[in-house]
């Protein structure tokens, strides 16, 4: 485990402040960790925030974490707990979750799908949502 992994952060509260009670406010973080990490990488994501945020380890009022076996028990896609939910192979990139013109329309109106299994594929945060919402102005227009 490196000892100031890749990190990143989410403050989703920020656009909905209904996640927040008061002064507490939830953040999301995840750190990219070697394959089949058995570990617990929740000092080395609060060190790299710490970096960025002094005084952010003083704040925390709780924490929930998911290991790589627990996120594959999550979601059977995350196999070995990667969120890329399959190979990012150019073939992949592609042709997935299947060969279509639309790879976000499921060929049910008003049915559209939205992952790392779209294109353009895992590690494109939001670029999958971004297409299934163009599909579906498309299909308005």
């Amino acid at each position: 485990m490196p000892e100031r992994p890749f990190v990143l952060l989410g403050q989703q509260y920020l656009i909905d402040a209904t996640r927040s009670r008061g002064a507490v406010h939830p953040v999301y973080a995840y750190a990219h960790v070697p394959h089949a990490f058995a570990g617990d990488a929740t000092d080395a994501i609060i060190g790299q925030i710490e970096r960025f945020a002094p005084g952010f380890r003083e704040r925390i009022v709780a924490v929930s974490t998911r290991d790589p076996a627990a996120l594959e028990a999550y979601n059977a896609n995350y196999v070995g707990g990667d969120i890329s939910a399959g190979a990012n192979t150019a073939q992949q990139i592609a042709f997935r979750p299947r060969v279509a013109m639309s790879p976000d329309t499921l060929g049910v109106p008003g049915v559209y799908l939205s992952s790392s299994a779209t294109p353009p594929g895992a590690g494109v945060h939001g670029m999958g949502g971004f297409h299934a919402a163009q599909a579906a102005l498309a299909r308005l227009a």
